[in-house]
């Protein structure tokens, strides 16, 4: 939680990233100043090539009184509560987004309504540029061979992977504009009901076969012989989908943040605030569809939640009954996370 005692005003907000009184919010996550200025001078910095290294194991704890010590881990922790690098203005001038008015004016060759929506752009998806920026790297299966046998080895491995991807995803989903103004109650049962949905649209998008990772594909006969025929059968099915739609990787992570933030968890708490969270990502998304001169795309890309949440009500049964059956352990987390809705 990010709230501290309630002073005179009443509760006190503090910085995700050090612990100190929060001034507001800046670059979409509460923070103070020391901190706002720290990442603006960070971001601006890469213009001319500043890179920070860490003296030690890059896990230095940021804290009010320590935030100095460390740039390097400073800055990765400004990340990982969510500052967007696109909100930090490159050019160092003041004056909001006077710049972009700017380059319509004085451009020289072409229209200006050509040139204005060149430069606004960047401004009406930068949602969806931080969060393909923010996109974790892919991660790589761990075979595992502790077992001769096939398909236990298949489950295995599927499942050390699944629990290393549901850590990420969480991770992740802090990235989301809005997720971390919600509280972590209300944060975990977003999760709790969408993180199957947000990993399958990742599957369903790479996948031919079912790729759960660069080096882990498996085709009908290893799912039918590891128990998750039906999951191959709904996976394919919405695959088909993003395939014959041609979706694209914006579209993608788009679809990724909705299906963890427009979930059926129920959220009393801050109605309001999860209003906000999705109007924001709909709104950033009919905009992005818009720009390619493609409007109805949006709607097209929103009737296919029904069949994702479908699947991966199917996917996450397939592995209760995997638990059940004691065919395979499953790691705590996972396990809580595959209960939750059941």
């Amino acid at each position: 939680d990010c709230r501290a005692p309630m002073g005179p005003m009443g509760p006190k907000r503090l910085c995700l990233v050090c612990g100190d009184f929060a001034s507001g919010y800046h670059y979409g996550v509460a923070s103070c100043e020391a901190c706002k200025a720290f990442f603006k001078r960070t971001i601006q910095g890469y213009q001319g090539n500043i890179e920070y290294s860490c003296p030690v194991t890059n896990e230095c704890e940021i804290t009010k009184r320590r935030r100095k010590a460390c740039q390097a881990c400073r800055f990765q922790k400004c990340l990982q509560a969510g500052m967007m690098r696109e909100g930090v203005r490159l050019d160092r001038v003041r004056g909001g987004r006077q710049k972009y008015r700017r380059r319509v004016e004085t451009g020289g060759k072409g229209s200006q309504s050509t040139q204005a929506s060149q430069s606004d752009g960047p401004i009406r998806n930068k949602l969806i540029s931080h969060l393909l920026l923010t996109e974790p790297a892919p991660l790589a299966a761990n075979q595992d061979d502790s077992t001769d046998d096939g398909s236990l080895r298949t489950l295995l491995t599927l499942c050390d992977l699944l629990n290393r991807e549901l850590l990420v995803l969480i991770g992740w989903a802090k990235q989301i504009p809005g997720f971390s103004e919600l509280s972590l109650v209300e944060q975990m049962s977003l999760l709790q009901s969408g993180w199957m949905e947000a990993l399958l649209v990742g599957v369903a998008w790479r996948s031919q076969e079912l790729v759960f990772a660069g080096n882990l594909r498996l085709d009908e006969a290893q799912c039918r012989a590891a128990g998750l025929a039906d999951v191959y059968q709904e996976v394919r099915h919405l695959a088909a989908r993003y395939r014959a739609m041609k979706m694209s990787p914006e579209e993608a992570v788009m679809l990724k943040a909705m299906a963890l933030t427009n979930s059926d968890a129920e959220l009393p708490d801050s109605p309001d605030s999860l209003q906000r969270l999705q109007d924001g990502l709909q709104e950033a998304l009919q905009d992005y569809e818009c720009s390619r001169g493609e409007p109805h795309r949006a709607g097209r890309l929103l009737m296919s939640l029904p069949l994702l949440r479908q699947s991966a009500a199917r996917a996450a049964e397939a592995f209760r009954r995997l638990h059940r059956q004691h065919r395979v352990p499953i790691h705590k987390l996972l396990l809580e996370m595959l209960n939750a809705k059941s």
